[in-house]
């Protein structure tokens, strides 16, 4: 039996200990890994139903949540500087349908 591919979705997020901008896999997430197992198996063969039960999860553990919010600045800084907040939600959404098909696909994974 082959072995199952663990799921990797990528955000940038930040440590507030080594005050970084780092790389987190969202799935690393255990409230919303296990929203996504729970998903999987309830929604078999819904992929609406799917999509819309895991956008629910991403804005319950990752939206206007400061702990998962990042400023995003242009460089070098000037005197009409201008930053916009993002948070993982968001950083998500804006690949809504690549991260669906993604999901879909390897749910299987989410065992």
């Amino acid at each position: 039996m082959a072995a199952q591919k663990e799921l990797v979705w990528n955000v940038y997020i930040e440590d507030f200990n080594s005050k970084s901008i780092d790389i987190y896999n969202i799935f690393r997430h255990a409230g919303f890994y296990n929203d996504v197992k729970k998903y999987t198996r309830k929604c078999r063969d819904d992929r609406n139903g799917f999509a819309e039960e895991i956008k629910r999860s991403l804005m319950y553990y990752f939206w206007s949540k400061c702990e998962w919010e990042v400023i995003l600045s242009g460089w070098p800084p000037r005197d009409d500087f201008h930053a916009e907040k993002i948070d993982v939600y968001a950083q998500v959404m804006m690949n809504w349908d690549r991260f669906m098909d993604y999901l879909w696909e390897n749910r299987r994974s989410a065992k």
